[in-house]
């Protein structure tokens, strides 16, 4: 018979994978792609990479820029009648601007320490991304019709605010093809309450005697 110290001693550690894995989980699309069908967005068409190279970012990537003189349309954008095709951008033309809008409520903020926010897209070519008016993520080229994922810092993080937010990209003018596609999701983890009620009945279930569940609620409410 095993006692309750070897016990503990053995099975603690497994406890703690079971926690890691089987956390309590919701996610929150902020912002969609295009397997969640067109998404609203405003755009902006500039003359050449010149341009776009000497545009002052904070003039459009912000949450209170200016958008009288923006085009409202819906992604995704391509220069061909391919997947990626809702709107048509002439990329070999002309470099794109693109803001998307995103609602954040007071409870969202204060999940932010407890989540994972991940920006996808596939992009064709040389995005830039802003959140609320600062750059975080630069990207050189392009990557076909695949999907890149970068998640947000602690830093990045504290860029959000409660209510209005924008996600902002800009993309080269280049030759041959031209896309863009991305989307924004919050992943929460939920309250450890929940977790450490499902972990403690899996661990009745693997070990059905009064020791396991005691050895356990001593450790869950430490």
């Amino acid at each position: 018979m095993v006692n309750q110290l070897s016990f503990r001693l053995f099975v603690l550690p497994l406890l703690l994978i079971i926690q890691t894995d089987i956390n309590a989980q919701t996610t929150k699309v902020l912002l969609p792609t295009k397997e969640q069908g067109p998404w609203e967005c405003v755009y902006y068409l500039l003359n050449s990479n010149d341009d776009l190279n000497n545009i002052d970012d904070i003039r459009w990537t912000g949450r209170c820029a200016n958008e009288d003189e923006w085009i409202w349309g819906h992604g995704p954008f391509s220069n061909s009648d391919d997947q990626f095709l809702h709107t048509f951008w002439a990329s070999q033309v002309q470099p794109l601007l693109i803001r998307r809008h995103f609602t954040l409520s007071a409870a969202d903020i204060a999940a932010l320490d407890r989540s994972t926010l991940t920006v996808t897209c596939s992009y064709d070519e040389n995005p830039r991304f802003y959140l609320n008016g600062t750059s975080f993520w630069s990207i050189t080229g392009w990557n076909d019709n695949d999907y890149l994922s970068r998640t947000l810092t602690s830093r990045h993080k504290a860029l959000l605010k409660e209510g209005d937010n924008v996600l902002a990209v800009s993309l080269m003018q280049g030759w041959g093809g031209g896309h863009i596609d991305y989307g924004f999701t919050m992943l929460t983890y939920d309250d450890s309450d929940a977790i450490l009620q499902v972990v403690d009945d899996a661990v009745e279930s693997l070990w059905p005697t009064s020791g396991a569940s005691t050895i356990w609620h001593l450790y869950s409410k430490r």
